[in-house]
């Protein structure tokens, strides 16, 4: 195992927001919302000085609404004098996302064109009111205009809700300050036609929200290229506030250069994540070989900065939806329990929509109870449910929760036809999510079995019984307890390395076997 900067326990370190609002609210951070697609496919490249390459590729995995992943590609074309968009494009394509947010704010829609002066734009930016700075912003404009981006399946509509495969621009057209207008008069600020896709985009608000105070404070580029992209990983992950990337793949949609020595790899991305580190926005990381030795993977845990949805709320976003029954449900049956009120508002705000929470509190409690009449109990129970939770633990298939009796006599007793057959759905989709963890696991354990040596098996076993140990110190492990634990996350994290079809996927592998 490969440590890097201070390591974090679990992700218990995490600070979320409450359920219910606290008596004195944190301090209001500037969150800038910027448009997403330019920050899931690498437009910015890292770097302190122009890249004059032919054109950039990057190949990654998107999601369709109906829930399919395929795969897409973007190609960037950079202008020959003027190199690929760097960070430094990046930081003043965040400052003009403000400045569209000032006037969506003002006038509720974005239109053609934008005008913004200079000056204004160097404010944001807290650089100087200088000729340098200056000729950078004309330079900026551009590049924003004159960059190809050929999507193949990787620029999105948000209002069409499709991904396109044409070749675009962000900017269609710009005229700088001093330039000459069509009307023949000479241009008093700056001009910005955004393309159809960034106008459509930000008027659906696809948007990412940024901490913008935090990323004005970063000095190396490679941490400011990570500061949108984990902001969209974290929220994809928000259960447990940990993303799991290749570094092959980091490399690919960063344009950096591939490294197959570890001490190199930490020598080359390290600073920056360090720096995010100190900033917060990522409470640890570190570099581990992927299971099947060919590559190493990056793991990193959201720190407190990460903008999370009370964020947006102080922060003028889009307020989330307020606290629904079945939360105050989680949140008393926790209580009951001897989980501390704070804590429990905390972990729920992680939990998926779709986790079967009440049934995992029902587990924990035959669990309790069992224990107890053992020589090994379980010496600190609301801790135990906490750990449940967060590590959404599988109720095993045999146990008979309240939802699957309540399910089960639903489709038995209910007359109403439409309302017996709802039931009997639910009941369907609850067996299907069982049979689909069941099918992970087998795939993880044939993969295990063929493709990890024994000797092999038993170290990264005791690896992860170490880590569990580290992670749990409160908990009194019995041998085989924690056996079983370790082997959970090891098939987790073979599940995941292997290319095995979502939840939605496999149901439809299982209708069309059905027919």
């Amino acid at each position: 195992m490969l440590n890097s900067a201070p390591m974090r326990s679990q992700a218990q370190n995490h600070a979320q927001t409450s359920l219910l609002p606290s008596e004195s609210p944190p301090p209001k951070r500037e969150i800038v919302r910027v448009e997403k697609n330019l920050n899931t496919f690498g437009y910015f490249t890292p770097s302190s000085k122009r890249l004059k390459v032919p054109s950039k590729s990057v190949i990654l995995q998107v999601r369709t609404d109906d829930g399919r992943r395929i795969q897409a590609k973007a190609t960037i074309f950079p202008a020959a004098e003027l190199g690929l968009p760097t960070t430094a494009d990046q930081d003043k394509y965040f400052a003009f996302q403000k400045i569209i947010e000032r006037i969506r704010n003002q006038q509720g829609v974005i239109t053609n064109p934008v005008r913004f002066s200079s000056a204004s734009l160097l404010e944001i930016l807290g650089k100087t009111d200088g000729g340098k700075n200056y000729r950078e912003i004309w330079e900026w404009l551009r590049r924003m205009t004159l960059t190809g981006i050929e999507s193949e399946g990787v620029v999105y509509f948000a209002g069409r809700k499709k991904y396109a495969r044409d070749l675009f621009h962000v900017f269609q057209r710009s005229v700088a300050m001093g330039e000459v207008m069509e009307n023949g008069t000479v241009a008093e600020e700056n001009y910005v036609w955004l393309s159809d896709w960034q106008l459509e985009n930000l008027n659906n608000r696809h948007t990412l929200p940024i901490d913008y105070d935090l990323y004005r404070t970063l000095q190396l580029h490679i941490a400011k290229a990570l500061v949108p992209l984990l902001q969209i990983w974290f929220y994809a992950s928000r259960k447990d506030q940990k993303v799991e990337k290749r570094y092959s793949d980091l490399c690919s949609l960063l344009g950096l250069q591939q490294f197959k020595s570890p001490s190199r790899i930490k020598q080359q991305i390290g600073p920056s994540l360090d720096e995010l580190h100190t900033k917060q926005l990522v409470s640890s990381w570190e570099l581990l070989p992927t299971i099947d030795q060919t590559d190493y993977k990056l793991v990193m845990y959201a720190g407190q900065a990460f903008v999370g949805r009370s964020d947006l709320r102080l922060g003028g976003g889009e307020a989330p939806a307020l606290v629904n029954p079945q939360h105050n449900e989680i949140l008393q049956a926790l209580v009951q329990r001897g989980v501390r009120q704070d804590r429990a508002r905390n972990v729920i705000l992680d939990l998926p929509d779709d986790q079967a929470v009440m049934d995992q509190i029902e587990w924990g409690d035959a669990e309790i109870q069992r224990k107890q009449r053992t020589t090994d109990p379980i010496s600190n129970p609301p801790g135990f449910y906490i750990y449940l939770l967060r590590a959404n633990f599988p109720v095993p298939v045999h146990f008979e929760t309240t939802r699957k009796r309540r399910l089960r006599e639903e489709a038995r007793q209910k007359n109403a036809e439409a309302a017996t057959l709802q039931a009997q759905r639910e009941l369907d989709l609850y067996e299907q999510r069982e049979r689909y963890r069941s099918f992970l696991a087998e795939q993880a354990d044939l993969h295990i079995k063929t493709k990890i040596p024994a000797d092999g098996l038993e170290r990264l076993l005791r690896a992860h019984m170490r880590k569990i140990k580290e992670d749990c110190p409160q908990y009194r492990w019995a041998d085989a307890a924690l056996r079983d634990f370790a082997w959970q996350r090891i098939r987790e994290e073979v599940a995941a390395e292997l290319s095995l079809p979502s939840f939605e996927e496999f149901q439809q592998e299982r209708a069309g076997m059905l027919f």
